[in-house]
């Protein structure tokens, strides 16, 4: 159960009440109670192909996620045929940091999806672009104290 400091902070964050914060399902607590740790993390979607991308999506753009899409560090237009691939494996990932951080081990480890790809199929598939994505977890510059 949440408690402290940091049901306060969850009942701000989120508007819910006392009654609702006690009776959080044990994962939503487990995600909750690993943001101190998580927070020295971002996920980062990188454009490794693009081709005929109507949205113009280009090699090297960047999807930031510390931990929701921050568009003030993303590079890349967000589009909606990119977002959806994409933040299905972020969610999985934040869920398995969430795990590995109330292990206590001392750092998070690197996990990289590969050839993660929008939902135009491109031109030989009957679409138009086709734009692939690596998707990364990296240390997070966090402002100092």
């Amino acid at each position: 159960m949440l408690a402290g400091p940091e049901a306060e902070l969850f009942k701000i964050g989120t508007g819910l009440s006392d009654e609702t914060v006690a009776n959080l399902s044990p994962s939503v607590e487990k995600l909750f109670k690993a943001i101190p740790n998580l927070s020295k993390y971002q996920i980062v979607a990188e454009v490794i192909k693009s081709e005929h991308c109507f949205a113009q999506i280009k090699v090297g753009d960047r999807l930031v996620f510390d931990p929701f899409l921050n568009p003030q560090k993303s590079t890349s237009v967000m589009c909606p045929e990119a977002l959806l691939p994409i933040t299905i494996r972020v969610l999985g990932l934040w869920e398995m940091y969430a795990e590995w951080a109330e292990s206590e081990k001392a750092k998070l480890p690197v996990i990289i999806f590969q050839n993660v790809r929008c939902l135009d199929p491109g031109l030989e598939d009957g679409g138009v672009g086709c734009v692939i994505y690596r998707i990364k977890t990296e240390p997070q510059a966090l402002p100092d104290d």
